[in-house]
């Protein structure tokens, strides 16, 4: 079992019929040729099979989530860059964006609200 627990081909009929077959084999020689021996010999590599087939299942299923967990991380820490990226790169065009200074005249509003002139700073980038 130790030796079958490893691999990743380890499940249905071939396995379990070849070790409940060498577990009856094994049973019938130690209880001196005795069929009832061979018997628990074979029930037992079968239940063997059946506990290596569920170890190697379990294996697999636990590597899947592993390998999906670190795939996760993995793509939030390069979300994380793209998002540091590219707040860097707006900072940049920010120190190289300059202020330019409009007027804008003194106007009355259709309803007769007389609007003071005043200067206005309107960011520009190159």
């Amino acid at each position: 079992m130790v030796l079958l627990s490893g691999c990743g081909t380890l499940g249905g009929s071939a396995t379990d019929l070849a070790l409940a077959g060498a577990g009856g084999t094994i049973g019938y020689e130690v209880s001196d040729h005795n069929v009832s021996g061979a018997a628990i010999g074979a029930a037992s590599g079968y239940v063997i099979s059946k506990v290596a087939q569920t170890q190697v299942k379990k294996a697999i299923t636990d590597a899947e989530k592993r390998g999906y967990d670190r795939a996760m991380n993995q793509a939030v820490k390069q979300q994380y860059w793209i998002i540091q990226n590219l707040q860097k790169r707006e900072d940049d065009t920010a120190a190289e964006s300059r202020l330019v200074a409009v007027q804008i005249p003194e106007a009355t509003t259709p309803d007769g609200v007389l609007l003071k002139s005043t200067t206005v700073y309107i960011r520009t980038q190159p």
